[in-house]
């Protein structure tokens, strides 16, 4: 009789331990549930990444079989915008900057070949930016789209020589971002920029 409360007792021992056990995993089990079920609540929700994508519109004219205005993105160059308007086979591309950087409301006149580009409507620096938009609404000139003969013209102190250097810089450095960037053209100090600097504008 007291070999089988024995048994009995071992056995009670032995089920308590196993439920214990099965209890403790389970609510292990539950705790990792918690956790990843937190994780998810914080995470980011996915509508911050669906913020709209930054463009530029460009308008190309020309020598081009689908002309118009084309959206690209803020780092895209002339050889983009002039591609989206399909060049016609007599377009002149070697008279454009296809690698000069564009900016929003910019316009690109691609000429012909045998044509030459006019000062009044194409930048003589060969960017195929159209110069005339050149003169804003505020009666300042934007130094991204002038031509030589504006700069020449419409700033004192301005020669040609040194309206080319500003033109070269453009070309070779891309579009202006700031005014003050013209100290850096070789013949604007800090002088010769005070007389400039209520003139020009970059757009």
């Amino acid at each position: 009789m007291l070999d089988m409360d024995k048994k009995y007792l071992i056995a009670a021992v032995v089920l308590i331990m196993v439920l214990v056990f099965s209890g403790g995993m389970k609510y292990a089990q539950y705790r990792d549930q918690q956790k990843q079920e937190l994780i998810v609540l914080e995470e980011p929700s996915p509508a911050a990444d669906n913020q709209p994508e930054e463009v530029i519109q460009v308008y190309v004219i020309g020598a081009v079989s689908n002309p118009g205005v084309f959206k690209l993105t803020p780092d895209a160059r002339i050889l983009e915008a002039v591609e989206m308007a399909r060049p016609l086979p007599e377009a002149d591309l070697e008279k454009i900057n296809l690698a000069q950087k564009l900016g929003d409301g910019d316009a690109v006149m691609v000429p012909r070949q045998g044509e030459e580009p006019d000062a009044t409507s194409l930048d003589r620096s060969m960017t195929g930016l159209v110069g005339a938009t050149a003169a804003t609404s505020t009666g300042k000139v934007n130094i991204n789209n002038a031509s030589v003969q504006e700069l020449d013209e419409r700033l004192p102190g301005i020669g040609p020589a040194l309206a080319q250097r500003i033109i070269d810089y453009r070309t070779l450095h891309g579009r202006f971002s700031r005014t003050e960037e013209l100290k850096e053209v070789s013949g604007i100090g800090d002088k010769k920029y005070a007389e400039l600097q209520d003139l020009v504008t970059v757009r």
